[in-house]
Protein backbone atom coordinates (compact mmCIF):
# COMPACT_ATOMS: atom_id res chain seq x y z
CA UNK A 1 0.00 0.00 0.00
CA UNK A 2 2.62 2.70 0.63
CA UNK A 3 3.84 2.69 -2.57
CA UNK A 4 0.67 4.50 -3.99
CA UNK A 5 1.00 6.94 -1.31
CA UNK A 6 1.62 9.91 -3.32
CA UNK A 7 -1.01 8.91 -5.74
CA UNK A 8 -3.39 8.57 -2.85
CA UNK A 9 -2.84 12.22 -1.31
CA UNK A 10 -2.81 13.44 -4.68
CA UNK A 11 -6.72 12.50 -4.92
CA UNK A 12 -7.00 13.49 -1.08
CA UNK A 13 -6.12 16.99 -2.70
CA UNK A 14 -8.26 16.59 -5.60
CA UNK A 15 -11.07 15.75 -3.08
CA UNK A 16 -10.34 18.69 -0.73
CA UNK A 17 -10.70 20.98 -3.71
CA UNK A 18 -13.89 19.96 -4.69
CA UNK A 19 -16.17 19.20 -1.73
CA UNK A 20 -18.06 21.57 0.22
CA UNK A 21 -16.31 21.88 3.60
CA UNK A 22 -20.10 22.40 4.70
CA UNK A 23 -21.42 19.44 4.23
CA UNK A 24 -18.03 17.00 4.43
CA UNK A 25 -16.88 16.02 7.84
CA UNK A 26 -13.28 15.75 8.16
CA UNK A 27 -10.89 13.01 8.50
CA UNK A 28 -9.74 12.71 12.10
CA UNK A 29 -7.14 10.23 13.95
CA UNK A 30 -9.83 7.91 15.86
CA UNK A 31 -11.87 7.67 12.39
CA UNK A 32 -8.01 6.28 10.97
CA UNK A 33 -7.66 4.41 14.32
CA UNK A 34 -10.65 2.52 13.97
CA UNK A 35 -10.56 1.55 10.41
CA UNK A 36 -7.12 -0.45 11.68
CA UNK A 37 -8.25 -1.86 14.39
CA UNK A 38 -11.71 -3.30 12.49
CA UNK A 39 -9.31 -4.61 9.54
CA UNK A 40 -6.94 -5.84 11.89
CA UNK A 41 -9.70 -7.98 13.75
CA UNK A 42 -11.08 -8.94 10.55
CA UNK A 43 -7.24 -10.68 10.35
CA UNK A 44 -7.37 -11.83 13.58
CA UNK A 45 -10.91 -13.35 12.57
CA UNK A 46 -9.70 -14.87 9.03
CA UNK A 47 -6.38 -16.31 10.48
CA UNK A 48 -8.05 -19.01 11.92
CA UNK A 49 -9.19 -20.91 8.93
CA UNK A 50 -5.80 -20.20 7.42
CA UNK A 51 -4.09 -22.04 9.59
CA UNK A 52 -6.37 -24.75 9.72
CA UNK A 53 -7.02 -25.54 6.26
CA UNK A 54 -4.19 -23.41 3.83
CA UNK A 55 -1.25 -24.55 5.65
CA UNK A 56 -0.66 -27.74 3.99
CA UNK A 57 -2.78 -26.82 0.65
CA UNK A 58 0.64 -24.78 -1.26
CA UNK A 59 -1.48 -24.42 -4.51
CA UNK A 60 -4.49 -23.16 -2.80
CA UNK A 61 -2.01 -20.48 -0.69
CA UNK A 62 -0.14 -19.38 -3.79
CA UNK A 63 -3.61 -18.78 -5.54
CA UNK A 64 -4.61 -16.97 -2.44
CA UNK A 65 -1.19 -14.74 -1.84
CA UNK A 66 -1.76 -13.65 -6.25
CA UNK A 67 -5.51 -12.59 -5.29
CA UNK A 68 -4.53 -10.78 -2.31
CA UNK A 69 -1.68 -9.07 -4.18
CA UNK A 70 -4.03 -8.03 -7.25
CA UNK A 71 -6.40 -6.27 -5.13
CA UNK A 72 -3.79 -4.49 -3.57
CA UNK A 73 -3.02 -3.40 -6.53
CA UNK A 74 -6.91 -2.87 -7.11
CA UNK A 75 -6.87 -0.73 -3.55
CA UNK A 76 -4.34 1.24 -5.10
CA UNK A 77 -5.95 2.86 -7.83
CA UNK A 78 -9.33 2.67 -5.57
CA UNK A 79 -8.89 5.55 -3.14
CA UNK A 80 -11.26 6.29 -1.35
CA UNK A 81 -11.65 2.57 -0.45
CA UNK A 82 -14.99 1.21 0.11
CA UNK A 83 -15.23 -0.68 3.24
CA UNK A 84 -16.23 -3.79 1.59
CA UNK A 85 -12.94 -4.00 -0.44
CA UNK A 86 -11.05 -3.08 2.62
CA UNK A 87 -12.58 -5.53 4.92
CA UNK A 88 -11.92 -8.16 2.03
CA UNK A 89 -8.83 -7.61 1.52
CA UNK A 90 -8.02 -7.84 5.45
CA UNK A 91 -9.83 -11.12 5.46
CA UNK A 92 -7.26 -12.94 2.58
CA UNK A 93 -4.61 -10.99 4.70
CA UNK A 94 -5.69 -12.92 7.55
CA UNK A 95 -5.58 -16.33 5.43
CA UNK A 96 -1.87 -15.64 4.53
CA UNK A 97 -1.28 -14.86 8.20
CA UNK A 98 -2.83 -18.15 9.70
CA UNK A 99 -1.36 -20.27 7.05
CA UNK A 100 2.31 -18.66 7.35
CA UNK A 101 2.13 -18.69 10.74
CA UNK A 102 1.61 -22.14 10.67
CA UNK A 103 4.35 -22.66 8.61
CA UNK A 104 6.59 -21.05 10.77
CA UNK A 105 6.20 -22.45 13.91
CA UNK A 106 6.31 -25.88 11.85
CA UNK A 107 9.77 -24.32 10.62
CA UNK A 108 10.99 -22.86 14.12
CA UNK A 109 9.24 -25.64 16.26
CA UNK A 110 7.65 -23.49 18.57
CA UNK A 111 4.48 -21.85 18.99
CA UNK A 112 5.89 -19.55 20.91
CA UNK A 113 7.22 -17.50 17.87
CA UNK A 114 4.05 -16.44 17.37
CA UNK A 115 2.83 -14.02 20.61
CA UNK A 116 7.05 -13.09 20.44
CA UNK A 117 6.21 -11.65 17.05
CA UNK A 118 3.21 -9.87 18.28
CA UNK A 119 5.11 -8.03 20.68
CA UNK A 120 7.60 -7.84 18.67
CA UNK A 121 5.19 -6.12 16.01
CA UNK A 122 3.57 -4.29 18.67
CA UNK A 123 6.75 -2.70 19.83
CA UNK A 124 8.03 -1.74 15.95
CA UNK A 125 4.86 -0.34 15.67
CA UNK A 126 5.15 2.17 18.64
CA UNK A 127 9.10 2.92 17.60
CA UNK A 128 7.83 3.81 14.45
CA UNK A 129 5.29 6.09 15.75
CA UNK A 130 8.43 7.77 18.03
CA UNK A 131 10.37 7.88 14.76
CA UNK A 132 7.91 9.44 13.03
CA UNK A 133 7.40 12.14 15.93
CA UNK A 134 11.55 13.56 15.06
CA UNK A 135 12.55 15.18 11.84
CA UNK A 136 14.34 12.65 10.45
CA UNK A 137 11.06 10.25 10.80
CA UNK A 138 9.10 13.32 8.79
CA UNK A 139 11.40 13.08 5.70
CA UNK A 140 11.46 9.66 5.80
CA UNK A 141 7.89 9.56 5.72
CA UNK A 142 7.89 10.84 2.51
CA UNK A 143 10.84 8.80 0.52
CA UNK A 144 8.36 7.21 -1.25
CA UNK A 145 10.46 7.02 -4.60
CA UNK A 146 12.99 5.30 -2.87
CA UNK A 147 10.97 2.93 -0.78
CA UNK A 148 9.23 1.63 -3.95
CA UNK A 149 12.70 0.89 -5.93
CA UNK A 150 13.79 -0.67 -2.69
CA UNK A 151 10.82 -2.67 -2.69
CA UNK A 152 11.29 -3.84 -5.92
CA UNK A 153 14.16 -5.08 -5.18
CA UNK A 154 13.32 -6.95 -2.63
CA UNK A 155 10.41 -8.47 -3.93
CA UNK A 156 12.37 -9.67 -7.24
CA UNK A 157 14.41 -11.87 -4.38
CA UNK A 158 11.33 -12.61 -2.95
CA UNK A 159 10.37 -14.47 -6.40
CA UNK A 160 14.03 -15.69 -7.11
CA UNK A 161 13.84 -17.45 -3.64
CA UNK A 162 10.10 -19.40 -4.06
CA UNK A 163 11.18 -20.88 -7.17
CA UNK A 164 14.65 -22.06 -5.63
CA UNK A 165 12.55 -23.45 -2.72
CA UNK A 166 9.75 -25.04 -5.22
CA UNK A 167 12.59 -26.37 -7.68
CA UNK A 168 15.47 -27.23 -5.60
CA UNK A 169 14.33 -27.42 -1.89
CA UNK A 170 16.58 -24.43 -1.29
CA UNK A 171 16.67 -23.74 2.96
CA UNK A 172 14.30 -26.62 3.54
CA UNK A 173 11.56 -24.91 1.58
CA UNK A 174 12.41 -21.29 2.73
CA UNK A 175 14.65 -20.92 -0.22
CA UNK A 176 17.27 -18.17 0.55
CA UNK A 177 15.59 -17.09 3.96
CA UNK A 178 16.38 -20.59 4.95
CA UNK A 179 20.21 -20.02 4.22
CA UNK A 180 22.28 -19.41 7.15
CA UNK A 181 23.54 -15.30 7.36
CA UNK A 182 22.09 -15.04 4.04
CA UNK A 183 18.58 -16.07 5.25
CA UNK A 184 18.68 -13.88 8.36
CA UNK A 185 20.46 -11.07 6.78
CA UNK A 186 17.34 -10.89 4.16
CA UNK A 187 15.02 -10.95 6.70
CA UNK A 188 16.39 -8.06 8.43
CA UNK A 189 16.02 -6.50 5.51
CA UNK A 190 12.11 -7.13 5.39
CA UNK A 191 11.91 -6.06 8.81
CA UNK A 192 13.07 -3.06 8.14
CA UNK A 193 11.22 -2.32 4.47
CA UNK A 194 8.30 -3.07 6.87
CA UNK A 195 8.81 -0.64 9.45
CA UNK A 196 9.45 2.13 6.78
CA UNK A 197 6.46 1.20 5.30
CA UNK A 198 4.27 1.64 7.84
CA UNK A 199 6.41 4.86 8.56
CA UNK A 200 5.56 6.42 5.00
CA UNK A 201 1.54 4.90 5.59
CA UNK A 202 1.47 7.07 9.04
CA UNK A 203 3.12 10.29 7.18
CA UNK A 204 0.20 10.22 4.71
CA UNK A 205 -2.19 9.73 7.50
CA UNK A 206 -0.81 12.53 9.59
CA UNK A 207 -1.06 14.66 6.36
CA UNK A 208 -3.87 14.20 5.32
CA UNK A 209 -5.66 14.30 8.18
CA UNK A 210 -3.84 18.08 8.81
CA UNK A 211 -5.29 18.88 5.79
CA UNK A 212 -8.62 18.56 6.37
CA UNK A 213 -9.07 15.21 4.06
CA UNK A 214 -12.51 14.15 3.70
CA UNK A 215 -13.83 11.59 5.97
CA UNK A 216 -14.69 9.46 3.89
CA UNK A 217 -10.68 8.33 3.30
CA UNK A 218 -10.79 6.35 6.84
CA UNK A 219 -10.68 3.04 5.56
CA UNK A 220 -8.42 4.08 3.26
CA UNK A 221 -5.63 4.73 5.47
CA UNK A 222 -7.10 2.27 7.81
CA UNK A 223 -6.37 -0.64 5.79
CA UNK A 224 -3.06 1.01 4.09
CA UNK A 225 -1.70 0.64 7.96
CA UNK A 226 -3.18 -2.91 8.64
CA UNK A 227 -1.34 -4.26 6.19
CA UNK A 228 1.88 -2.45 6.69
CA UNK A 229 1.48 -3.45 10.42
CA UNK A 230 0.64 -7.03 8.97
CA UNK A 231 3.41 -7.11 7.06
CA UNK A 232 5.74 -6.12 10.06
CA UNK A 233 4.47 -9.05 11.61
CA UNK A 234 5.11 -11.65 9.03
CA UNK A 235 8.46 -10.20 8.60
CA UNK A 236 9.23 -10.98 12.46
CA UNK A 237 8.02 -14.02 12.62
CA UNK A 238 10.27 -15.49 9.59
CA UNK A 239 13.22 -14.16 11.53
CA UNK A 240 12.03 -15.68 14.71
CA UNK A 241 11.71 -19.12 12.83
CA UNK A 242 14.79 -18.82 11.49
CA UNK A 243 16.41 -17.85 14.23
CA UNK A 244 15.22 -20.30 16.81
CA UNK A 245 15.52 -23.61 13.92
Amino acid sequence: MSSSNNAMLNQVNEALAQRNPAATETLALPDVIAKTAACLALVLIAAVPGWLFLSGAFVLYLGILIVTMIVGVVMMRKAPVKPALALGYSALLGLIVGAFSNAAVSYGGNVALIPQAVLGTAAGTVAVLFVYATPFGKKASKAGKLFFALLIGYFLIGVASAIAAIFAGTGDGWGFYGVGGLGIALCAVGVALAAWSLLIDIGSADRAIKSGAPRYYDWTFGVSLAASIVWLYLELLRLLAIVNR
